[in-house]
């Protein structure tokens, strides 16, 4: 049981000092993170459960509580269309009107491979779908 407890301390101080060094400045409360990485080498569990609670800033990140936010591309920081072209060219915008034209054309071709279809299945012709 306490093979248990200690591991379970040294996960606790594993992730207490990875979220203290990815933590930007503004993200840190009370001290500095350099002076919260010691506090919690020299006192494990108390300086990990002291972090968590007095020093991790948990109102400072964007929160969405389970909504839909749009990922952020690179395109959003600039302010129309024409500056996102000047800036990158027109390589995106053209590949992607590329891939509309082709989905367009394969749309047609299905819709006309139905159209041949249905008319073959009214004149007789050809063997019935089994959705038909």
């Amino acid at each position: 049981m306490s093979v248990l407890l200690y591991g379970a301390g040294i996960v606790l101080l594993v992730f207490a000092l990875i979220d203290i060094v990815t933590r930007g400045e503004d993200q840190v409360r009370g001290l500095p993170k350099f002076a919260w990485i010691l506090i919690c080498i020299f006192l494990p569990l108390v300086g990990s459960i002291v972090w968590f609670a007095v020093g991790h800033d948990w109102s400072a990140n964007d929160r969405n509580h389970g909504r839909y936010i749009e990922p952020n591309r690179h395109e959003d920081r600039y302010a129309s269309l024409g500056h996102a072209r000047a800036a990158h060219g027109d390589k995106r915008v053209t590949g992607t009107e590329q891939e509309l034209a082709e989905l367009e054309r394969e749309i047609e071709y299905w819709e006309a491979q139905a159209r041949l279809r249905r008319a073959k299945e009214a004149a007789g012709e050809g063997e019935p779908t089994p959705g038909s």
